[in-house]
């Protein structure tokens, strides 16, 4: 048990500030939670709002809540060690000094040795300082970290592929980031503000149409602080052609595309009319890919079947004809086309 050397009163080890020789509620009193005062330095673009903490650039907030957060980062360099801050509110609203620094009151929750916990009011002051930040110069300038290029197989993006790439850059933490987007007859062209981003971009248009990405680097000017280039990266993105319903070959097998999903193809072998699951990096490498030789039959209603054939009603030209039943599946009122592919017959519901 000690004693505080200002009022006399007996107080326990956690509640006993060993440098003063004080109780927790004398140094308060008497003394200052500061070893020396803060002045903050408060760092917004008058552009867009957004602030500096530390070396990186965050998201517009209240003027309060960025003294608040820069308090909280920096606070170990104004305060006693034995003391650890909590939290900071803002008492009433900030006073001018003069020119472009202030005076506000405040109330911190802080411990003291760790363990004993305060409120306390008091002040502090900031410099207000207005920098126009990276991303504002960057939409100024049109300067870019990074260049990507959407393309399809097709030789020009459908109107759906498009609508697939604008909604990926309308998401909100990628909107921002976008220094320009054109189009032309071949695509379009995305100007990013940062490499992370435009990997981002181009991870979920691979997840959501199987592309296949070419990175590739152009050096600008060389940083000699870093010993290392600088430059703009390009991200190639080719969609691949392949639809709902194109005639493929897998392996030797013929098959029909029935699906297309974030994980890759579902192919209806033609063969066995079994439903497998490819992934698209079988189609870039050549292992699944378009029939070019198959030749659709007419169209056909199934009118009727037993356990060995189907018949089949051309509904255009009353043409009647016998099929063998080879897939289960099909049943009356199916339509159904048949495919010669190599000289053989198969039989797909549409």
């Amino acid at each position: 048990m000690k004693y505080c050397v200002k009022c006399g009163k007996e107080v326990i080890d956690e509640e006993y500030i060993l440098d003063y020789g004080y109780c927790i509620d004398c140094f308060i009193r008497y003394k200052s939670i500061f070893k020396k005062k803060p002045v903050l330095k408060i760092t917004i673009c008058p552009r867009c709002g957004s602030w500096r903490l530390g070396d990186e650039w965050l998201k517009p907030v209240e003027l309060k809540e960025i003294i608040r957060r820069t308090f909280l980062h920096t606070y170990k360099h104004y305060v006693h060690d034995f003391i650890s801050v909590i939290d900071l509110s803002i008492v009433g609203e900030p006073v001018r000094i003069y020119k472009n620094r202030y005076r506000v009151k405040i109330e911190l929750t802080i411990l003291f040795n760790e363990s004993t916990p305060r409120s306390v009011y008091d002040e502090i002051e900031y410099v207000l300082e207005k920098r126009v930040c990276p991303r504002c110069i960057a939409f100024t300038s049109k300067s870019h970290k990074a260049f990507i290029q959407v393309r399809s197989e097709e030789g020009r993006l459908s109107n759906r592929q498009i609508e697939v790439v604008k909604r990926v850059l309308e998401e909100s933490s990628i909107a921002p980031e976008i220094i320009e987007v054109s189009s032309n007859k071949y695509g379009l062209d995305i100007k990013v503000l940062t490499l992370t981003t435009a990997k981002k971009i181009v991870l979920q248009l691979v997840k959501l149409t199987g592309a296949k990405v070419v990175e590739s680097f152009k050096p600008t000017k060389y940083d000699s602080r870093s010993g290392s280039w600088r430059g703009v990266f390009t991200l190639s993105v080719r969609i691949p052609s392949i639809k709902i319903g194109d005639l493929v070959e897998y392996r030797g097998r013929p098959g029909i595309v029935r699906e297309k999903h974030g994980g890759g193809i579902r192919v209806e072998m033609l063969d066995n009319n079994e439903c497998i699951d490819i992934d698209y990096e079988s189609y870039w490498r050549g292992v699944l890919k378009k029939q070019r030789s198959a030749v659709y039959s007419s169209k056909y209603r199934v009118i009727a079947y037993d356990n060995s054939t189907l018949y089949l009603l051309d509904e255009e030209t009353g043409e009647m004809r016998e099929y063998p039943r080879t897939n289960p599946s099909i049943s009356n009122g199916d339509i159904v086309y048949i495919i010669s592919v190599k000289n053989k017959d198969y039989i797909v519901k549409i």
